[in-house]
């Protein structure tokens, strides 16, 4: 149980490692008596608010000042000397060591760069209020283990649900689960036919309004359940809700269920408030080593990896927003520590893969194939590239950038294989991972893919030549565009058709004198002939690195 029921440094530490970054550290677990901003001790005057180091104990200050130098991260230090904590701005790590003493008191923690400061004082206040409104209880900082303590406590089935009724932890106790819990859990919230007859009947209005338990009588097959709403300031947080046999007495389930509700809210603020911005600098974190940052060990510390180890990485195109749930779920159970986050810049899925032994990037591919061959339904093609793997975190970046050009080259092949709704055709119809029975998921390392992803690195450094290479290309779309026409798209499946026009014709389903037409009228435009080997070369050079552009 909980000695106290104060906000304790170490509890804070352990509730902020997602965006709190610890710089130094303390064997002094001492209680927090207030956070403030330096700002607003200045506006007040320090002197009356922190005058003395034992003015000063307990106090978590949040430094908003630039950190320049150890120079001013001592002045600062000494300045707030006694503080149990200061929270100092990003980058302030990169002066220890350089004449800033790191064992000074007070702790330091920096602030992420994916989070403000006035999201900051606002956790750290919840988490002060949460601390303080709960009462004695096991310590637990997880949905799961409270749902597990208040089963164990009362001997009821106890479910712990968000405001819309999605379920955010449930444990069971016995064998029998009846059919609404059955689903409950299931599906993963209340089914909307439950909620409707709860909704008709004002059960739900009143669990919302009510500060203390609301209990619904057993009925048939369907047990006696008895629910609590969780609050913050007023603020719905969620729900916990008690199914129970005849054998719980119902005054004591009541008691525990009052008390459960209060040692919640911390551990629902840290659930809840934090999830949105804890993902922004999870993905800012991958996002800074999979650009190869110089500066690694905040992210590093941030996703708990070590510098040495086995890495590779995975770039996911086309991910269907509902099927990316499950999909990170089979991800992250083929790979126990996989990191993933969205790329803004190439718009893919980025999966940074931590191993425990060294694994190539065919075997890596073979592996996550496999898993969701098993596990996803073919409805959809999903398409990924594997980077080649490496041994330090500083070398991920190089992975990163194969795996981008790996799904890049099997998206271009496939285009050049399936064009106008016509199906698969010829050698790679399939994909060089796609499974069995025509299941749609494919994956491709550097090895499978030489030939486009060399195609697409001469696109990037053609890029750089200037604006003259892709001059062909755009005068055509200009062309297409102001008269609702087909010749950048003619001239795209003749180069992918190697100039074989019957099957040209075929995919564009037209005629072979309406592709001869379109020829010659593509060389009226641009001056290029297709027949000549320099027009020919400069235009499909023109369309590689259009396209390339324009991706």
């Amino acid at each position: 149980m909980s000695e106290t029921n104060a906000l304790r440094v170490f509890r804070l530490l352990r509730e902020t490692a997602g965006f709190l970054l610890p710089l130094t550290q303390t064997d002094a677990d001492v209680e927090v008596t207030r956070i403030e901003f330096d700002l607003d001790l200045d506006l007040r005057g320090s002197t009356a608010d922190l005058n003395s180091p034992s003015d000063r104990a307990g106090a978590v200050v949040l430094v908003t000042e630039a950190v320049d130098g150890p120079v001013r991260l001592n002045a600062i230090r000494e300045r707030y000397f006694g503080a149990a904590a200061l929270i100092v701005p990003p980058g302030t790590h990169t002066h220890l060591g350089q004449g800033a003493d790191a064992a000074a008191s007070p702790i330091l923690l920096e602030r992420s760069t994916g989070v403000t400061w006035s999201e900051v004082l606002v956790q750290l206040r919840q988490l002060n209020e949460g601390a303080s409104s709960a009462l004695a209880w096991p310590d637990v900082d997880d949905l799961s283990a409270l749902t597990a303590v208040i089963a164990e406590m009362t001997g009821a089935s106890i479910t712990i649900e968000d405001p819309a009724s999605r379920v955010l932890a449930h444990s069971n106790l016995g064998d029998e689960i009846d059919d609404i819990r059955r689903e409950t859990i299931l599906s993963g919230a209340i089914p909307d036919w439950r909620i409707a007859e709860l909704e008709e009947s004002g059960f739900l209005d009143v669990v919302r309004r009510s500060t203390d338990v609301v209990e619904r009588s057993a009925a048939g097959s369907t047990p006696a359940r008895s629910v609590i709403a969780l609050r913050s300031e007023g603020e719905l947080l969620g729900t916990i809700w008690a199914a129970y046999p005849d054998s719980v007495d119902p005054a004591s389930l009541r008691d525990v269920l009052r008390d459960a509700a209060r040692a919640a809210i911390p551990v629902m603020l840290r659930t809840l408030r934090r999830s949105p911005f804890e993902k922004r600098i999870r993905r800012e974190a991958l996002g800074s080593i999979l650009d190869g940052s110089p500066d690694l060990g905040p992210a590093a510390t941030l996703l708990a990896l070590p510098f040495s180890g086995h890495y590779a990485t995975l770039a996911f195109a086309e991910v269907a927003p509902d099927r990316e749930p499950v999909l990170r779920f089979h991800l992250r159970a083929a790979f126990a520590d996989a990191v993933l986050a969205h790329d803004p810049v190439h718009g893919h899925l980025a999966v940074l893969v931590h191993m425990a032994e060294s694994l190539s990037a065919v075997e890596i591919k073979t592996h996550v194939a496999s898993a969701l061959h098993r596990s996803l339904p073919p409805t959809e093609s999903l398409n990924f590239g594997v980077g080649a793997a490496v041994e330090r975190l500083d070398h991920v970046h190089r992975s990163w950038t194969e795996a981008v050009y790996v799904v890049d080259a099997l998206l271009a092949r496939e285009s050049n294989v399936v064009v106008g709704g016509d199906g698969p055709s010829g050698a790679h119809a399939a994909g060089p991972s796609a499974g069995p029975s025509g299941e749609l998921v494919r994956g491709a390392s550097a090895e499978d893919v030489a030939a486009e992803l060399v195609g697409l690195e001469a696109a990037d450094a053609l890029l750089s030549v200037g604006p003259r290479i892709t001059d062909p290309a755009h005068v055509l779309a200009n062309h297409d565009e102001r008269h609702q026409g087909q010749l950048l798209e003619t001239l795209r499946v003749y180069f992918a058709t190697v100039g074989n026009s019957a099957e040209a014709s075929r995919r564009l389903h037209v005629h072979t004198n309406s592709l001869r037409h379109r020829l010659n009228r593509i060389e009226e435009i641009t001056g290029l002939s297709t027949a000549e080997r320099a027009g020919r070369l400069w235009l499909e050079l023109a369309v590689l690195v259009f396209d390339r552009e324009h991706r």
